[in-house]
C-alpha cells in the first residue's frame, strides 16, 4: 500500500509543477509540489531504502526535469502564453531588406562628409543623407569619399584622394 501512496504523492507533485508553469500562483503550487515529492521520498524511505526508495529517486530525477520542459514547452502555445510573451516581427525579412534597397548600387561612388567620421558619421552620397563608416580613418567634414564597400546596411568609404 505504501507503493501507491509514495508514487501517488510523486504523480500529485508532477502535476503541481506543470499547472505551476501554467497558473503562476507565486511559488504556492511549486511549494506544494516539492512537499508532495518529498514526502512521497520520506515514504518510500521508510517502506523499503534498497529497492523502493533508488527507484522513487530515479523516477523523480528523471520525471521532474522532463514535466518542467514539458511545461515550458507547451506554455507558448495556451492562451494565457500567448498574451504573455511577444510575437515576433512585425515585418518580413523580405521587408527589411527593402529598407537597405539602394545601398549596393552606391560602391564606386563619390560623394562629400557631411559630419566628421570619427570613424562614423554621415555623408551626402547622390544627394542622399547616408550613415557611413571609415575602415579606421579620421575624416574631417567637407573632404570628398568614395564607396569602398557595403556589407548589409554598413556603407564604408574611404577618402577620395587615397584611389
Amino acid at each position: 500500500m505504501a507503493v501507491y501512496y509514495t508514487f501517488g504523492l510523486l504523480a500529485l507533485g508532477l502535476i503541481l509543477i506543470l499547472v505551476e508553469v501554467f497558473i503562476p500562483s507565486m511559488g504556492i503550487l511549486g511549494s506544494v509540489a516539492a512537499v508532495s515529492i518529498v514526502t512521497g521520498g520520506i515514504l518510500a524511505f521508510n517502506h523499503d531504502p534498497n529497492g523502493l526508495f533508488v527507484g522513487y529517486l530515479v523516477t523523480a530525477i528523471i520525471l521532474i526535469p522532463l514535466m518542467i520542459f514539458s511545461g515550458l514547452k507547451l506554455l507558448p502555445k495556451t492562451s494565457l502564453g500567448k498574451a504573455m510573451m511577444l510575437s515576433g516581427p512585425s515585418f518580413s525579412t523580405k521587408d527589411a531588406k527593402a529598407a537597405e534597397a539602394g545601398l549596393d548600387e552606391m560602391i564606386g561612388l563619390t560623394g562629400e562628409v557631411l559630419t566628421p567620421l570619427r570613424p562614423a558619421g554621415i555623408a551626402m552620397i547622390n544627394d542622399r543623407r547616408v550613415d557611413v563608416v571609415t575602415q579606421g580613418d579620421l575624416i574631417d567634414r567637407g573632404v570628398q569619399i568614395k564607396v569602398v564597400k557595403v556589407e548589409g546596411n554598413r556603407v564604408v568609404v574611404e577618402a577620395a584622394n587615397n584611389s
